[in-house]
């Protein structure tokens, strides 16, 4: 499979092997740091009025907002992966 997404990337699977540990690091102490963070935030914003996009919009605001504060500099894609893993946590939960 790597050599598949190695491949697909345009990339060695040896460049890929020596970054992709870097890599699920980086993106584990993020969600961990920001995902108890984004359960308060879904948890506030899912008994608003306001349409799905509007909540996402607002969530996503937020949350970029309170890793700044923090410090934590994350991606776009970190922050909506965060906030979709918040949104599917509390739907088991409940």
């Amino acid at each position: 499979m790597k050599k598949l997404f190695a491949k697909l990337m345009g990339i060695s699977s040896s460049l890929l092997s020596f970054y992709l540990p870097i890599f699920r690091e980086l993106l584990a102490s993020g969600l961990a740091a920001l995902l108890p963070i984004a359960l308060d935030i879904v948890r506030e914003v899912a008994a608003s009025d306001k349409s799905s996009a509007e909540k996402r919009d607002f969530a996503l605001g937020r949350l970029r907002s309170e890793a700044e504060q923090l410090g934590i500099n994350a991606s776009e894609s970190l922050l909506r992966y965060t906030i979709e893993s918040a949104v599917q946590k509390l739907k088991v939960s409940q």
